[in-house]
């Protein structure tokens, strides 16, 4: 069973907006957001490394695809490798 596509901050504020009286749907935004920065610090970290041999690649392969395709990831402002 897969996965349904990955929401992007702009969805999740108008999710936010029709919801501004639910705690459930509160903490569940606060527990997307703690995921989202895990999500962060998980793309910093396989941006440090280079490629590894064995599985230790194929899981760093197969972590920086699904990062790709993240909003979170892609959302978030970069430096220009020249800075």
């Amino acid at each position: 069973m897969g996965f349904k596509e990955p929401l992007p901050t702009a969805q999740l504020r108008e999710i936010q907006e029709r919801n501004l009286d639910s705690a459930d749907v509160r903490a569940l935004l606060w527990e997307i957001k703690r995921l989202r920065s895990v999500l962060l610090y998980a793309d910093q970290l396989q941006r440090m490394l280079t490629t590894l041999a064995g599985p230790q690649g194929a899981i760093l392969d197969t972590l920086r695809e699904k990062l790709r395709d993240e909003p979170c990831v892609k959302e978030f402002p970069r430096l220009p490798p020249s800075a």
